[in-house]
């Protein structure tokens, strides 16, 4: 059934689509967890993004859309930019359970403005969707390539008229991977998802709760530069994003722009970044080896936007042929009218989505024009 619902209605409380009492594969195999009501989507006027039309510029980023199922549950909630989880060439099981945490306020407050200090993990949920803030720990689990290659097709076929596909890639970084091995990864990723129905690609060179060599790898400014010059010759005439975290030094972050210019499109800004999430006696909340986790929602946007500004503000003064998308504590309309009106060409949510699966139903009867 499909209702009209206003935008009071849906600030309210949600389950989330994505159940954090579950496991990836659970959540892979049954999700997403939505009982409705299927919303009335308000008609928008057309929008551009890297040259595809569509209705909002608002949608999903690589991250809780692992099947195509989710991808057209999500198209049918009337976001329009809509992401794969990201693949990988080889199957990678994810990290066991628990890979949600809550997270202490008081904690969180001082680890966001002092990296070095750990966050304490709590039972304790936010009392909305848009004050939620988790850490995740997953490790880019992917499923055999012969599976996802299949079912990245019908994510493609499930994507509506007004909206875009992306598909997101990782090259497996392992202590028998040369470079040249490391950076033709991405290349055979880029072209496969390409040549499957990509419309556009996202190269992840920035997640947080993998090994250093591919959680860091936004900070290695000349691989970087191969990656994204391998999977542009790889995957021709697709625009290519590339999702990085928050750099300090702006002078490593303008090395990194110079050198993509022109080769990619666009940078995501920014991916989750990393924080040790501990128990209450100072164990590792996700376990030995798993110490740092992925920090997203709420509490992250204003080291998001001041990244984005600073993008914008780099791009602009170096007039270079780059776009900024806005991703990283994305929880309200309001949240995204901030980061359009600070210079980003879109903006994508996902902890918020995820907990309040009406985002773009609410965005579109506010401010069609986004």
């Amino acid at each position: 059934m499909t209702v009209s619902l206003s935008p009071s209605q849906l600030e309210r409380p949600l389950a989330p689509t994505y159940r954090i009492d579950r496991s990836f594969e659970w959540n892979w195999q049954h999700g997403p967890h939505f009982e409705g009501p299927w919303p009335a989507v308000p008609e928008t006027p057309m929008k551009s993004f890297f040259g595809f039309p569509v209705r909002s510029r608002f949608g999903i980023p690589p991250s809780i859309l692992p099947t195509s199922r989710w991808v057209a549950a999500y198209s049918r909630l009337g976001f329009d930019i809509l992401s794969y989880k990201t693949v990988r060439s080889v199957p990678r099981f994810c990290g066991a359970p628990p890979n949600w945490a809550y997270l202490d306020e008081a904690s969180l407050a001082a680890s966001m403005a002092d990296a070095n200090l750990p966050i304490l993990a709590t039972d304790r949920a936010p009392k909305s969707a848009s004050q939620v803030t988790t850490g995740g720990s997953f490790g880019l689990p992917t499923i055999t390539p012969d599976v996802w290659e299949q079912d990245l097709q019908l994510a493609r076929a499930a994507v509506g008229a007004g909206q875009v596909f992306i598909a997101s890639v990782v090259g497996t970084a392992a202590p028998d991977v040369s470079e040249d091995a490391f950076v033709q990864d991405f290349a055979d990723l880029g072209g496969r998802v390409a040549r499957l129905g990509a419309q556009i690609i996202d190269i992840d060179l920035s997640c947080p709760n993998v090994g250093k060599a591919e959680r860091m790898l936004y900070m290695n400014v000349p691989l970087c530069e191969r990656i994204t010059r391998a999977v542009r010759k790889a995957a021709t005439g697709c625009p290519i994003l590339l999702k990085i975290g928050a750099i300090p030094d702006e002078e490593r972050l303008i090395a990194l722009m110079k050198a993509v210019a022109g080769v990619a499109d666009g940078l995501v800004l920014i991916n989750a970044p990393g924080r040790r999430i501990i128990n209450a006696d100072g164990t590792p909340y996700f376990g030995k080896g798993r110490e740092f986790a992925g920090v997203t929602g709420a509490a992250i946007k204003p080291l998001s936007l001041a990244c984005v500004k600073q993008g914008v503000r780099l791009i602009d003064r170096l007039k270079l042929p780059l776009q900024v998308v806005a991703c990283g504590g994305i929880a309200t309309t309001a949240d995204i009218r901030e980061f359009i009106a600070a210079g980003a060409c879109a903006a994508v949510s996902a902890t918020a989505a995820m907990f309040n699966p009406y985002m773009a139903v609410d965005l579109k009867a506010a401010v069609p024009e986004i």
